[in-house]
């Protein structure tokens, strides 16, 4: 697939992950190679199912579980899309809300996707205000 294929298949993913509130996670599992590697700035020390590392896809698939059971999107805001051809940086900011504690994070966020010439993306890293989402999370 191409570099440009890649950028728009991201471009859109994202505007209706803003759109739906994260309402298309099965459209970005879709995404992502079976063996994907998917890599969170926070500790795997924190408790929380988006923490660490996660493997394939079933993996990928607890990550977003949890996230969206644990989580209500309240704002994303995409900002910037960097395109380095099978290397794509998506720069936003987003705000969750933890539905056990109340708790706002309100961050910049920065995922960078790293497509194989399948088109399908085999490491997704990203960074984020951890901090923050620990205070949401009621965990500091």
């Amino acid at each position: 697939m191409s570099a440009d294929a890649n950028l728009a298949t991201l471009q859109g993913a994202y505007t209706r992950w803003s759109e739906t509130r994260g309402g298309n996670a099965a459209e970005i599992l879709e995404m992502f190679d079976e063996n994907v590697e998917m890599v969170s700035v926070l500790g795997p020390d924190i408790p929380d199912p988006v923490a660490g590392m996660h493997f394939g896809r079933a993996g990928a698939a607890t990550y977003f579980e949890g996230l969206l059971r644990d989580w209500e999107m309240v704002d994303w805001e995409i900002q910037q899309y960097v395109d380095g051809g099978d290397v794509i940086a998506v720069v936003s900011r987003c705000a969750w809300r933890n539905r056990a504690t109340g708790k706002v994070i309100d961050t910049p966020k920065i995922d960078v996707h790293t497509f194989n010439t399948n088109g399908k993306v085999i490491r997704f890293q990203e960074a984020y205000d951890t901090l923050g989402f620990a205070r949401a999370l009621g965990a500091v």
